[in-house]
Order: structure tokens, then sequence, then C-alpha cells
């Protein structure tokens, strides 16, 4: 997987320069994360590895994030991850497709000493997979009008069905529609409500995201995801007794 070890000190090359500049644009434009993330599968990266190890195995460096999950952290230049390092760790050098593909199934983020971003399992398999990364946004919708979906789309349903059998961190899904107005004159939206552990709220929405994003082109809906928190009480729109889940996962026995 990783093609040699590196040295500990070196120049920033421009191929480290033109990535880095990249990923500056793609954060303060969301249009430009999509040549971001072609161009991160190319590039070369840096990660940390055991700086002893003598398991036969490549294994790459963890740590907590302060969200509660174990990520693999990574980095677009060998500055980066020096400052980030110790003597504990030696870095290696890989491709971004070499090490998303390797590490298929775990969180990793980029850059985490440098405001970086975390990248879920779901979101990993749909980047190598199409080369597309789903856009999460995150806004504020006050005074909403909501109520059950009058006619929930089979596509959508069906989807969101199959990417949540093995989330385990939601426990249920609601279909619901929204309006800016009391008098629902304006075209309803949908609102996607999921009931999940706090800890796995952005996980739950970008899971959403990745699974419903390829198919929206062809069906224009607007769509909104809300995460309530599992622990707390249900909110006034959904213990409504028209409001059922298309979504229930069964207790575990």
């Amino acid at each position: 997987m990783p093609r040699s070890v590196l040295p500990r000190e070196r120049r920033l090359s421009r191929a480290e320069a033109e990535l880095e500049a990249c990923l500056a644009r793609a954060r303060s434009n969301p249009a430009e994360e999509p040549a971001f993330f072609r161009r991160l599968l190319r590039a070369t990266v840096y990660t940390h590895a055991p700086a002893s190890d003598d398991s036969g195995k490549i294994r790459l460096v963890q740590f907590r994030h302060p969200d509660g999950f174990d990520a693999i952290p990574f980095f677009t230049s060998l500055g980066k991850a020096q400052a980030a390092g110790s003597a504990a760790v030696r870095i290696l050098n890989l491709s971004g497709r070499d090490l998303l593909a390797g590490t298929r199934g775990a969180i990793l983020m980029l850059n985490p000493n440098d405001g970086g971003a975390v990248l879920y399992p779901e979101e990993i398999a749909a980047l190598l997979d199409s080369g597309v990364l789903a856009r999460v946004e995150k806004n504020e919708h006050d005074g909403l009008q909501v109520r059950p979906a009058q006619a929930a789309p089979a596509w959508l349903v069906s989807t969101l069905t199959a990417c949540l059998q093995s989330a385990a961190f939601v426990s249920a899904a609601y279909l619901l529609e929204t309006n800016p107005t009391p008098a629902w004159t304006q075209r309803p939206g949908l609102l996607i409500c999921l009931v999940a552990e706090p800890v796995f709220a952005e996980r739950a929405a970008r899971l959403v995201g990745c699974a419903i994003q390829p198919m929206c082109s062809a069906h224009a809906p607007i769509i909104d995801v809300v995460i309530h928190d599992i622990h707390a009480p249900m909110p006034a729109y959904l213990v409504q007794t028209d409001v059922v889940p298309f979504f229930n996962r069964a207790p575990a026995a």
C-alpha cells in the first residue's frame, strides 16, 4: 500500500502547494469541492504508522475524535504530517485513492490540526465508486410548517430504507412535508427526520446525502434532513397520530 518511508524534513513541493490551494478554494466555495476530491484521489497524501511495529502488516495510527469516534488522520503535505507527528510514528506516503481504498470501512480525517474534514465510510465508498462526494449544507429553518408527506416518493423511501438498515445509530426515520407559509401556498418540500444517537448526527445526515443525492437530479425534489436526539422527548410534529415512521429499527434481542 504505502510506497516508502519518507525523511523527516522536506520543503513543500509544487504538488502539495497545488493540492492545498485546491483545498482552500473548496473551503471558500462549495462548488469547488468536486474538483478538490478528484485531485485528492490522484494526489500523494501522508499518514502515520507506528514507528515500531513487528506485526508484519501495515498498520496506521488512529486518534480519538472529540465527538467520540476513532479516525485515521491524513495530510495534504509532509509538513502537516510532521507537525502532527511524534517520535512514536513514522510518516508514509501513498496516493489518496490507495489510502481510501486500503482503509475502506474506517473513518478518516484530513488535516485534523488545521480545521480538517471528517470522511465517513459511506462517503469514502461513494467517492471511490463514483468519484463524487455528496454535499451537505447546514441551514437554519425557522417557522416552517410541517405535516406528514401526502405522497411519499417510492424511490426515496426504498433508497432510504436500504441505506438505514446498516446504520445501527439510527433508530427511526420519518418523511414529512414542509412549507414556509401556514396556507401551504408554495410547493411543499420534503423533510427527512432521523432519530439517532447525537454523537452520530452528522454521520447520519451525510449517510442519507450519499444515498439520495445521485438520484435527486432525476427527480428534482427539495429535501431537508433533521436529526432528532434519540434521548430527547419527541417534538410535537412527530407525535401526531397520523405521523408514522417509514423505518423503525427492531430493538436488539
